[in-house]
């Protein structure tokens, strides 16, 4: 593009001044021409009214004479001669018969001749058909004007010269334009090239190219433009690889942080969202950039937090409850943005729903202990009361309550006890695999509980086929398991009840299960089960005594060994555990 405007300009520039050098040639020819035949027919008339003047002085030559000396005169000179008396009739002409012509006395050359100066006068002859140059100067004799003779010579000949000039130019000009357009093209060429090369680099860096470089070898200006581009494109390359650098880094951290940060202008429009925010508030990041907050997040609260801190520039913090898929608790700091040419906030979401159910948790805990401690506590103090009043006279009942008092302590040490062992396999056990024999685990967990079994008269059947091969395994950890999964079916099985112990493996994993047809767990209670303390509402509100510890414990070691447990039950019809162990 830019090669074709230096090259049509510089053709414009060629031709307009070869034009303008012809017309001045051509027009400086024609008056050269014009002032030379003009100086030569004065010339030829000053000669020729000395020739003349004393034929009119003598005034006896006929007409008839004179017109064949003139005749004779104009072929000498090659120019019309006339004759014109003082009254502007033609006396003699070479061309025509003076009876044919006009009165010429009002032809502006013969009236500067009869003032007495010479005559001159270009115009179009209408006896002769032509444009001619005519010169009239005055014949005196003894000092006055007898007549005035006027040289006429057409212009026709200046006519073919000025056409020979043009055709001289015309060629001239065509071949100066086939120069001028060869050296025109090599000329915008060497201009072009470098800016060409220029406007390459610049749309290469446009696309992201930043390390295009502009080869330097042109002279002058283009050098200079050259390599101060060059160094630009350097300056630009860190800039940016600095500014992509920082962004990255900005982004990492965003991604990174397991908060969720939302970011907003003066007018409250979205400008940035991290991972966590879309994940949080089910959103997309380049569908939400640019929107208002309430419309995207939909949440007020959130909204006039953020709006307050943009109106008034102030730090915030609060706790938030938003609804999402499920209720949260979050933790909310508002940072606002200030600067000169833009302002807004910075809202971080910190999710501690966790913390406050591991609060809840936790106070649930202390309650629950405190709970199972005061029971046997307070009944302890209450026999030692007793005791100490007089019962221990009596030894009958000094034996009773002493019994009952070893009874509580027990039941104090058997939680205190899995209080601390549950403690050790949260803080993170070590489990010792070893060949473990699955039939083996579940026979010694009978024979634990064989009293219990007999006691309540319950019917155990087993599934334990030979085919079970020893898994890698951690043998104490099982045992527990089915220990505490099988003294809880013990527990909630009433009297001749029934309960089912199986084996099963699949490719990967062995099925170890413990089925009842006891009381039952409601539904709405299954998720609560595996809490820390946590007993139905029939366990806590019968005889059946326990710490709430049992299940948890399970839970946990199962999770240890890497596996997973589920459970299935229905109120009145009894509950079935499966404990799925990988063999290795």
């Amino acid at each position: 593009m830019l090669r074709r405007d230096i090259f049509i300009t510089y053709m414009i520039i060629v031709l307009i001044s070869l034009s303008i050098t012809g017309f001045v040639t051509v027009k400086s020819v024609e008056k050269y021409f014009i002032k030379n035949t003009e100086d030569t027919l004065i010339t030829h008339a000053n000669v020729l009214r000395g020739i003349l003047a004393p034929e009119f002085k003598a005034q006896q030559i006929p007409s008839t004479a004179i017109n064949e000396k003139i005749r004779k005169l104009s072929n000498d000179i090659e120019a019309r001669i006339t004759l014109v008396d003082l009254n502007g009739q033609v006396i003699a002409d070479t061309e025509r018969s003076p009876d044919e012509l006009e009165n010429h006395g009002n032809r502006p050359e013969i009236e500067m001749a009869y003032r007495g100066k010479i005559g001159k006068s270009i115009r179009y002859s209408s006896s002769m058909g032509t444009e001619m140059m005519y010169i009239a100067v005055p014949v005196i004799n003894d000092g006055s004007i007898s007549a005035v003779l006027r040289l006429a010579l057409p212009l026709s000949q200046m006519g073919r010269l000025s056409k020979y000039i043009w055709g001289v130019i015309l060629s001239s000009n065509l071949t100066g334009l086939i120069i001028s357009f060869i050296m025109s093209t090599i000329f915008s060429r060497r201009i072009t090239k470098p800016i060409e090369e220029v406007a390459q680099a610049a749309k290469g860096i446009a696309q992201g190219n930043y390390d295009m470089k502009i080869p330097v070898t042109a002279t002058g200006e283009i050098k200079v433009l050259a390599e101060s581009f060059n160094h630009m494109a350097e300056n630009l390359y860190k800039t940016i690889s600095e500014l992509k650098e920082g962004k990255d880094k900005t982004e990492a951290v965003l991604g990174s942080m397991t908060e969720s940060l939302v970011a907003v202008d003066d007018k409250c429009r979205i400008i940035m969202v991290n991972s966590a925010a879309e994940k949080l508030f089910k959103i997309k990041r380049e569908k939400v950039l640019g929107r208002h907050l309430l419309e995207m997040l939909r949440n007020r609260e959130l909204y006039d937090l953020v709006k307050d801190v943009v109106k008034n520039k102030k730090y915030m913090s609060q706790e938030l409850k938003i609804i999402t898929s499920e209720e949260k608790i979050f933790y909310i700091n508002i940072v606002p943005i200030s600067g000169e040419k833009s302002s807004g906030a910075v809202a971080i979401l910190r999710d501690i729903t966790d913390l406050r159910k591991l609060e809840k948790v936790r106070t649930e805990f202390v309650a629950n202990v405190s709970h199972e401690l005061k029971t046997p506590l307070t009944s302890i103090a209450g026999f030692v009361e007793t005791l100490l009043d007089g019962a221990y006279k009596s030894q009958d009942h000094c034996l009773y309550f002493l019994n009952i008092i070893k009874l509580e302590t027990d039941r104090m040490t058997r939680l205190i006890n899995e209080l601390l062992y549950f403690s050790r396999i949260e803080a993170g056990i070590s489990f010792k695999k070893t060949h473990v024999d699955l039939i083996e685990v579940v026979m010694k967990a009978l024979s634990v509980l064989q009293t219990a079994i007999k006691e309540k008269r319950h019917k155990v059947n087993l599934d334990l086929p030979d085919t079970i091969k020893p898994i890698l395994s951690d043998e104490d950890s099982l045992l527990q398991i089915v220990i505490n999964l099988l003294d809880n079916a013990i527990k909630y099985t009433p009297d001749e009840g029934k309960i089912h112990i199986a084996l099963a493996e699949t490719h990967d994993e062995v099925i170890i299960t413990i089925a009842d047809n006891g009381v039952g767990i409601a539904e709405n209670e299954l998720d609560r089960i595996f809490e820390r303390f946590y007993r139905v509402d029939r366990a806590r509100g019968g005889k059946i005594r326990g710490t709430g510890l049992g299940l948890a414990m399970v839970k946990h070691l199962v999770k240890g060994l890497g596996g997973k447990i589920t459970v299935d039950s229905e109120l009145g019809k009894g509950t079935t555990f499966r404990i799925f162990i990988p063999k290795a």
